[in-house]
């Protein structure tokens, strides 16, 4: 891994991945270049708090399929907290872990549109916000059409107060009093790939081609993961 700088600005894009799809690596990559991000860092959960009832693949495949996926993009990073700790994982925890071992880093919170609606429901929600900045990527106009009031409802649902600050080149910033932290919404074109969608359509004998970075894909068909008669997976 490598080292932080002063003042780095880093994201965090959580998840099960399972497996990481190009959706995930388009919303990456759209984020830091949209946001100028020194760089993103891949979160695999043990658990997601979200989908309890919802067992995923075995972790070292799952982290096996992010290092194969990431390895031709220096500017992702991943990091193994979550899949060490095991158990629930919880974003809150997550960041105080990373802002200890890199102090000078600016975290930036990457979450959809879709993720940002439950947001406020999260494990000590009011923590994360005072940690880390908001990252909400949204569909060209959404973030504009502010004359039905729906996304500062969103807004206004979560702990803190937050003011719009400036909007220029799709990206909209909200400020925080509170935190010193900022909200910013930007404007990404949607990576409509579901991690669900491939695990059926795997199953189903379908073709998941431009789903997936290829090296995931052979890795899936290497491993016969997700198939409906699938061999036994190694502990």
């Amino acid at each position: 891994m490598t080292q932080n700088s002063p003042q780095q600005k880093s994201g965090i894009l959580g998840g099960t991945f399972d497996p990481v799809t190009l959706g995930h690596l388009g919303l990456a990559r759209d984020i830091l270049e949209k946001m100028n991000l020194d760089q993103v860092w891949f979160v695999p959960a043990w658990l997601s708090p979200h989908k309890q009832d919802q067992l995923p693949t075995n972790a070292s495949h799952r982290l096996n399929m992010l290092k194969e996926a990431l390895a031709s993009h220096p500017n992702f990073e991943i990091s193994e907290f979550e899949l060490k700790q095991k158990g629930i994982s919880y974003t809150v925890n997550t960041l105080a872990a990373l802002q200890e071992q890199h102090p000078d880093t600016e975290w930036y919170l990457i979450l959809g549109m879709d993720t940002f609606r439950d947001f406020p429901s999260w494990k000590n929600v009011r923590e994360i916000l005072e940690k880390a900045h908001l990252a909400v990527a949204t569909r060209p106009g959404y973030s504009n059409d502010l004359s039905s009031k729906s996304l500062q409802v969103l807004i206004n649902k979560l702990p803190v107060s937050y003011q719009l600050q400036q909007q220029v080149n799709g990206i909209q910033t909200y400020a925080c009093r509170e935190t010193g932290k900022t909200l910013i919404m930007c404007d990404i074109e949607p990576h409509d790939i579901s991690s669900s969608e491939i695990r059926e359509r795997v199953k189903s004998g379908l073709s998941v081609k431009k789903m997936l970075p290829p090296e995931v894909e052979r890795y899936i068909m290497t491993h016969h993961l997700y198939q409906a008669n699938p061999r036994p997976q190694p502990e």
